[in-house]
């Protein structure tokens, strides 16, 4: 791995960091409703695709323009690592330390209220949406471990969409 890949992927993703950081703070201290609005989620995605599009791009120019899969790749999945370990870092504080658990509440009845809806939209029968209340009521999403293994979740789909943007992006072998 060569010094300008960890370079550009360490100081993108610090900024990613640094940006879903404070995307995160006004959600959970400004705006709570938007914490449920799926679209958000989407534009966060395409942020974070965004950034690891940008670490290709300048890792590409920093090697005279020629990249491979796996340097592109590596570009991409630095920036993401180390935004994604950032944002899971001050989520774990959010929740742990900071939040009240009135906050908790709101949040936790705003998810359950999100899952309802889906499920009225996807035609779901009453029964079955009150068959999961239960498990919808039961569950904590700010302990460590769902926190973690949100993390985990968001960082395996990202290396997904990492490998096609690394594909799309290095150079093609000319025969």
């Amino acid at each position: 791995m060569t010094d300008p890949i960890k370079k550009i992927g360490m100081r993108n993703g610090v900024l990613l960091g640094c940006l879903l950081i404070l995307f995160t703070s006004y959600l959970h201290f400004y705006n709570l409703e938007l914490l449920t609005n799926v679209w958000l989620g989407f534009f966060t995605v395409f942020v974070m695709i965004g950034f690891g599009i940008l670490s290709i791009l300048q890792t590409k120019a920093k090697l005279g323009g020629l990249i491979t899969f796996k340097e592109a790749f590596s570009g991409y999945f630095y920036t993401i690592l180390i935004g994604n370990v950032m944002n899971t870092v001050y989520l774990l504080l959010l929740y742990l330390v900071i939040l009240s658990p009135e906050t908790k509440e709101i949040i936790r009845q705003l998810m359950i209220d999100l899952n309802v809806k889906l499920m009225h939209v996807g035609n779901a029968p009453q029964e079955t949406i009150d068959e999961a209340m239960p498990m919808f009521e039961s569950f904590n999403p700010f302990t460590f471990s769902e926190v973690v293994t949100a993390a985990v979740k968001y960082l395996l789909r990202d290396c997904l969409i990492g490998f096609v943007v690394a594909l799309i992006f290095r150079n093609k072998r000319t025969l």
